[in-house]
């Protein structure tokens, strides 16, 4: 089960070039699954200019840029599926909180991630067990 990573991390001085190292290749290993996100995040943004005004699209896309930003920095998810509802609703929007300085509302951050995985259900037929 994926999880996210919550704390602190204490690394000796003498450790540090070795941790550089690791988090080098952990970025390497998942630019894959990044890359895969960002491509469904623009087409999910082609999808929603369809509808809506560009400034409403642009919103949505910035939410769910971070959302993967997120997904890739601070949880060890490899695969969109081992996705959880928690690591959508609790722990993405604690972490919003606390890193993020812009007027976006917790309804805003639900409507946008709402629409992004119903986009991924109805448009590109990706299931996710957990929601």
């Amino acid at each position: 089960m994926a999880k996210v990573f919550t704390g602190k991390v204490v690394i000796p001085v003498d450790k540090m070039a070795e941790y550089f190292e690791a988090l080098k290749q952990a970025e390497a290993a998942r630019a894959p699954f990044r890359e895969s996100l960002e491509q469904l995040n623009q087409e999910f943004a082609e999808f929603l200019a369809t509808k809506y005004v560009a400034k409403t699209v642009r919103k949505h896309a910035g939410i769910v840029d971070l959302f993967i930003h997120f997904i890739c920095g601070y949880t060890d998810v490899e695969k969109i599926e081992d996705i959880t509802k928690g690591m959508v609703n609790s722990h993405f929007r604690s972490w919003y909180k606390r890193k993020v300085m812009d007027s976006a509302t917790e309804s805003d951050l639900r409507v946008a991630l709402r629409k992004f995985f119903q986009f991924l259900a109805t448009e590109k037929a990706l299931f996710i067990k957990k929601f």
